[in-house]
């Protein structure tokens, strides 16, 4: 052997056993600080190193540590890790017994989810929304989805019927694929998921805003709500104290009354709403003619910043004419019908 490499050779055997020699040995068990069972896999090493033991199935370990003040750290997953300041003489073994780790607590924020509205642009759902001054504007007498026509992607028609049988089409898809609600309550039937208008004459007068959201959102429905979902609020704590009343008249002997009234916002915790709508005409078809009313209440107390109790009643009782296919005597003459015992 060459000078140089002998000598190279007893230096770093020298170096080796004056490492061995200036080490020490640590050893215990790993365990759970709650149930006390072993931990099999918990990763021991010395800080800042890349010394390092895995337990075996008892949950021991056995690692060596270089002499002097040293951090052992303990970790397990699902489990808080765990450091241990030792001090280390070279050639003694430390026995630390028993390791407990502390179970890590996993806390997360409270989810809530709910039928919400959009709120902004930022909202990533194609929504259109109408104020109450625009639906007066656009709706006048008529039924209310008749006021969606001024919104993109949406077909609203009487087609050809009398009052209350109007229907919507939202991005090509009927209303019985539509989610209609009001104050975020499904009105949709229950075996087809269509809606009845007829049934809600009067809604149109008594709502503060409107709002069409397009397509599939958010909102976990029963009903389908491929083509989009429209929601209708009539908020007595947004209208402002007063009474309104309104007559109009039309084609048909067409004349509607509307008389309403609102205490508004009382001591920013109360308010109420109420009205009552008349409504009576031969309809501009044959056989369109209506006899309806319609009543509405309505009453907010609002509890605190985010919760509220909200009260509603509302109802159409009503005889109208349908421009269908088939029609029955009683579409032209009521009284005549009764008296041949129909109904």
């Amino acid at each position: 052997m060459k000078p140089a490499k002998f000598i190279a050779t007893i230096v770093l055997t020298v170096f080796l056993s004056n490492q061995l020699y200036s080490q020490g040995t640590v050893r215990g068990v790993v365990k759970d600080g709650e149930t006390n069972e072993v931990l099999s896999g918990a990763l021991v090493t010395v800080k800042e190193t890349a010394t390092g033991v895995i337990t075996d199935i008892n949950g021991t370990f056995m690692l060596k540590v270089p002499e002097g003040k040293q951090t052992i750290i303990f970790v397990f997953l699902g489990f808080e890790p765990r450091e241990e300041v030792i001090n280390v003489e070279k050639g003694r073994t430390i026995n630390l017994h028993h390791v407990l780790l502390k179970p890590m607590t996993f806390g997360i924020t409270g989810i809530q989810v709910v039928a919400e509205r959009a709120r902004d642009r930022e909202t990533p759902v194609a929504f259109s929304s109408l104020s109450k001054a625009e639906l007066q504007q656009t709706l006048g007498s008529r039924d209310l989805p008749l006021s969606l026509n001024i919104t993109p992607n949406v077909y609203s028609t009487t087609q050809g019927g009398g009052a209350g049988d109007a229907r919507v089409n939202i991005r090509g898809f009927n209303q019985s694929n539509v989610a209609i609600m009001i104050n975020g309550i499904p009105i949709n039937d229950m075996e087809n998921g269509w809606v009845y208008w007829s049934n809600w004459d009067g809604i149109g007068d008594a709502a503060s805003s409107l709002q069409l959201q397009r397509g599939l959102s958010a909102i976990n429905l029963a009903t389908p709500s491929i083509g989009g979902t429209i929601n209708v609020i009539t908020d007595p704590a947004r209208r402002k104290a007063g009474f309104v009343f309104r007559q109009e008249g039309g084609s048909g002997q067409f004349m509607k009354s509307t008389l309403y009234g609102h205490t508004g916002l009382i001591d920013e915790r109360w308010a109420l709403s109420a009205g009552v709508v008349r409504k009576v005409g031969n309809g501009i078809i044959d056989a369109t003619w209506s006899d309806a009313w319609a009543y509405y209440m309505g009453a907010t107390y609002i509890l605190n910043k985010n919760n509220r109790f909200e009260f509603y009643a509302m109802g159409a009782p009503q005889y109208h004419g349908q421009n269908l296919n088939m029609q029955n005597i009683a579409a032209y003459n009521r009284k005549y019908a009764k008296s041949l015992g129909f109904t």
